[in-house]
């Protein structure tokens, strides 16, 4: 049975915000590791800094995904 017109509008929209979530959380790690890399390297302390960078991307990351999780509780909550 092929989807209407409606619920192919709201899938494509799913798809959107998830896989949004998704390149937010791989960037955040990402970001958070080439800045400690690059941040070791300037100062010769490899891997200490680049171990930091990459935990504090990851905390960011987890911190954007509770903030969507709540977000998205608080919208079916009140029904929006």
């Amino acid at each position: 049975m092929p989807l209407s017109k409606e619920d192919r509008k709201r899938l494509v929209g799913d798809l959107r915000l998830y896989g949004s979530l998704g390149i937010e959380m791989a960037a955040s790690v990402l970001i958070g590791t080439f800045i400690g890399y690059w941040i070791d390297k300037w100062l010769g302390t490899l891997p200490w800094i680049l171990i930091i960078g990459f935990v504090f991307g990851a905390a960011a990351g987890f911190r954007n995904l509770y903030r969507f999780i709540s977000r998205e509780d608080r919208d079916k909550k009140w029904g929006r």
